[in-house]
This record gives structure tokens, C-alpha cells and sequence, in this order.
């Protein structure tokens, strides 16, 4: 049963389903896993974030938390629409029988991580991004050579972009 690390978690690929695994916890654990920095530099995001919000809040200052906030949802909500209009789909398992081929993107270093394109057959096709961990970790590039094999191991062609 093959498997490799992804960027919030694990994708599995057993006898018949790809299964994406993910939590917010284990994203913390891949930047632990790569290095001291990444887990820093998350970890005083999230604190400064929860700071900025309790001050604000403290000050009875509100505005600033919703112009933030609708911002945070328009894009998430623009994100969202632009996905189902490019035919993606958010499926957390897949039956390896219904996928066609895997397109393997490594990323442009510095700027966009490594990834995987699943497209699937079901009527119409549909895709499913598998985000892998960044190259800038210490095992970002053994990881995308890993996946590569795994879906190769389950018979599924892998194509490079």
C-alpha cells in the first residue's frame, strides 16, 4: 500500500481507492518535519494573527477585523468558484479505476509548490489537485520522486508538465 507525505497530511493508495488524508495538524507536522524554520515562521504567524484579532478586539476596534474578514472571505469565496468553473473538485477519495492519468507539475521554486493533477473520468472529466510539501523543505524533492513512484506502483501513468 503505497503512500506519501502531502502538504497537510498523507495521500494513500491502496488496493482500489486514493485516499487524501489532511488536517491543519498535520501541515504542522510536515513543516516540523522539514525543518526548524517553516515550523517557526508558521507558528508566529498563527500567534501574531491571534494577537492582531484579541487587541482589536480589546480596543473595540472593529473595523479593521471587517474589512480583514470580508476580504478573507471574497477571495476564499473567488477561489472556491474559479476551482468548480475549472472543473476541480474537492473529493477526499477516489477510485483508482476512474482515474485516467496523474499530471506531475513540480512548481516554480520559490513561488509555487510542487503538485499533482488527478483527473478523473466520471461522466464529464473532473480534476483534483494533490498539493505536495514545499521544495524549500528539507525532503520536498524526495517526496515529489516518492509520489511519483507510488502512482506508478498502483498502474496509474504519470505525465510531467
Amino acid at each position: 500500500m503505497p503512500s506519501f507525505r502531502t502538504k497537510r497530511g498523507r495521500c494513500v493508495l491502496d488496493d482500489d481507492t486514493l485516499s487524501l488524508q489532511s488536517s491543519l495538524r498535520g501541515q504542522w507536522r510536515r513543516y516540523r518535519e522539514g525543518g526548524r524554520w517553516p515550523a517557526l515562521l508558521m507558528a508566529g504567524g498563527m500567534i501574531g494573527a491571534v494577537v492582531t484579532v484579541v487587541v482589536q478586539v480589546l480596543s473595540g476596534n472593529w473595523r479593521p477585523l471587517l474589512i480583514g474578514g470580508g476580504a478573507f472571505l471574497i477571495l476564499w469565496g473567488v477561489g472556491r468558484v474559479s476551482n468548480v468553473v475549472r472543473g476541480f473538485t474537492d473529493d477526499e477519495e477516489i477510485p483508482l479505476e476512474a482515474i485516467s492519468h496523474v499530471t506531475a507539475v513540480p512548481g516554480t521554486s520559490g513561488l509555487t509548490r510542487p503538485r499533482f493533477v488527478v483527473y478523473e473520468r466520471d461522466g464529464a472529466t473532473k480534476k483534483r489537485y494533490v498539493m505536495m510539501p514545499s521544495r524549500w523543505l528539507s525532503y520536498g524533492d524526495e517526496e515529489f520522486d516518492r509520489a511519483k513512484d507510488a502512482f506508478r506502483a498502483v498502474g496509474l501513468a504519470v505525465e510531467t508538465d
